[in-house]
């Protein structure tokens, strides 16, 4: 992973620092449900957040999501700089990282480091790099596939 992305530390707000908004931006923290998003909070002047297209990680349940629009964070959260490739390929890698999240645990922590030295598999071009546009094709064509399905009541 170290290879192909830039791992970083967002900016952490802590609850207390926050003011929840329903119109604000995300506010992702070490939770594997809802993307990770505990509610919205109001964008204030000086607050860095992180940027959208990213995948986000919390350090001690190690779940990814990717976080599709500008968003700010709790403790323990990082993410991988992703905004290069198409969101349906982050998608695709997304699901990918989700096979390494069962070595670790609150106990045992996915901090950068270790993610930098971690592998996974993915499709690669005839050069032998990832298939972004390969990634990309699969996971539309899943998403035509699922839309198409009948919703059962």
């Amino acid at each position: 992973m170290g290879d192909l992305f830039k791992i970083h530390k967002p900016t952490v707000y802590h609850t207390y620092q926050v003011k929840e908004d329903t119109n604000g931006i995300p506010y992702v923290v070490r939770s594997k449900y809802y993307n990770g998003i505990k509610f919205r909070v109001a964008k204030s002047p000086g607050m860095m957040s992180s940027p959208g297209g990213v995948i986000s990680f919390g350090s001690e349940n190690a779940a990814f999501f990717y976080q599709n629009e500008e968003w700010c964070s709790g403790r323990d959260i990082y993410y991988i700089d992703t905004r290069s490739i198409p969101s349906e390929a982050c998608l695709f890698l997304v699901t990918c990282l989700q096979t390494i999240a069962g070595k670790y645990s609150y106990s045992n922590g996915l901090f950068p480091d270790l993610l930098r030295r971690e592998f996974i598999k993915l499709p690669v071009d005839a050069a032998g790099c990832p298939d972004w546009e390969y990634m990309k094709d699969y996971m539309s064509y899943i998403h035509c596939v699922v839309s198409s399905l009948p919703i059962l009541h």
